[in-house]
């Protein structure tokens, strides 16, 4: 039932078109440049720069080494060999040196680069989803400031509609006047609240042009007062996408799996190929006692058989690790839900506001026509006809703003949910 208000209300987002005019913008205008003009977002780029060079080392660790070595030594001993009888056979000498090149090549590592590698896109992708949902909020900021500029545009201009109506009752009671029918502090206090009409006005431009210089540094947007603010219906063209937070989270636990991959493959049998080549005295026969050139070929295997539990305890940690990811993620569904319902529930008692707010314009509309008719024949003073303009005054501020309190609850409902800003970019 929530799910079907939900998407029922979604179209009542009012305003004509996606690509606004040079003389407006629309909230969807905001959120996308917003996104584009994050100082946070170049970082996605520098970390699959990063992902990519790590995979570039893993890659290399499958091509053969190649190294260099040398080596010359006195010794206080050496290899001797006697025959009885006759004497020193064979003495090696106490001066020893050995140059060469050494080549390895890996034939197999357990798994270890192959599952490295997997490790470093997961933990990349894992690192650009925590980058995405922090992307994603500021979707709520901007929404905050763009409705709130909204909003005191609609009152100002309700201000101004006041202003109207003063200018015209001042004109009338300035005639009045002049043919002696009311006093001079009559006329004054029409005046006075004019002039406190259009003081109020100024200060709500004030706090407009702070909301919009900060839309402004959000979005890169030029944003001024001249400009018409308006929420787009394109964003029910928008299909509604999970949250980058679940993505994210999805990510983590799997890499904690290929961690847990790794780990074991760390256990696994190793084989590599190995030659040598170089010149040593004396060479590799010490029977003939001088310096030659030698190579030796061959394959080495290693093979951790117990590493005291070691891989065990890791495994178990990683194990509890999901575990606790779990629970945030759980946590964090709940949260969603729960600001979902909030949502309904501040529709709902919206719309039954503005259905109010409608009705007490019409009474407060009926009573300020009277009032005005009445000051103009002289029969109510100036203070009662404007306790009954301010009224309705009020009761317009108050539709207005339940009004733009309804659409930007329909706004936090599509971000709680999730929306695809960058479908639109592509469009």
């Amino acid at each position: 039932m929530k799910r079907c208000l939900f998407y029922g209300v979604v179209f009542s987002l009012n305003c004509s078109i996606l690509l606004a005019q040079s003389d407006s913008v629309s909230l969807l205008q905001c959120l996308v440049s917003a996104r584009t003009h994050a100082l946070i977002k170049p970082q996605i780029e520098t970390l699959s720069q990063i992902t990519g060079l790590q995979i570039s080392g893993k890659n290399a660790t499958n091509l053969p080494s190649l190294s260099a070595y040398g080596k010359a030594w006195y010794q206080s001993d050496a290899v001797t060999v006697s025959i009885p009888g006759i004497g020193d056979f064979l003495e090696v000498d106490k001066f020893q040196y050995n140059f060469g090149i050494e080549a390895d090549q890996k034939i197999y590592d357990g798994g270890i680069a192959r599952k490295g590698k997997d490790l470093d896109e997961i933990s990349s992708e894992s690192q650009i989803n925590k980058i995405e949902a922090e992307l994603y909020q500021l979707n709520n900021q901007v929404a905050d400031f763009f409705f709130k500029s909204m909003l005191l545009n609609k009152n100002k201009e309700v201000l101004r509609l006041k202003k109207s109506v003063l200018n015209k009752r001042l004109d009338e009671l300035e005639s009045a006047y002049e043919n002696g029918m009311i006093s001079s502090s009559e006329l004054g206090k029409m005046k006075a609240e004019l002039l406190s009409t259009y003081q109020k006005i100024r200060e709500i431009e004030k706090y407009q042009l702070q909301t919009l210089s900060a839309l402004q540094i959000l979005t890169g947007l030029e944003m001024d007062t001249s400009k018409a603010l308006f929420v787009s219906d394109s964003l029910a063209r928008l299909t509604i996408a999970s949250r980058p937070e679940h993505t994210y989270f999805d990510a983590e636990l799997l890499k904690l799996d290929k961690m847990a991959g790794l780990n074991a493959a760390k256990n696994l049998p190793k084989l590599y190929a190995f030659g040598q080549t170089g010149y040593s005295y004396p060479g590799l026969n010490f029977f003939e006692n001088e310096s030659d050139y030698y190579y030796i070929i061959g394959a080495r295997l290693s093979w951790t058989i117990f590493d005291w539990n070691q891989n065990k305890r890791q495994t178990q940690i990683l194990r509890k690790q999901k575990e606790i990811i779990g629970t945030r993620l759980e946590e964090f569904n709940q949260k969603l839900e729960m600001s979902a319902n909030s949502e309904i529930i501040e529709q709902e008692k919206l719309l039954q506001l503005i259905a109010l707010d409608e009705q007490i314009i019409e009474q407060r509309t009926l009573v300020s026509a009277g009032s005005a008719t009445a000051l103009e024949s002289g029969a109510i003073t100036t203070t009662s006809y404007l306790e009954d303009l301010n009224a309705e005054i009020a009761a317009r501020i108050e539709l207005e703003t339940h009004k733009i309190q309804y659409e930007s609850s329909l706004v936090r409902m599509y971000l709680i949910h999730g929306i695809d800003l960058d479908v639109l970019n592509k469009e």
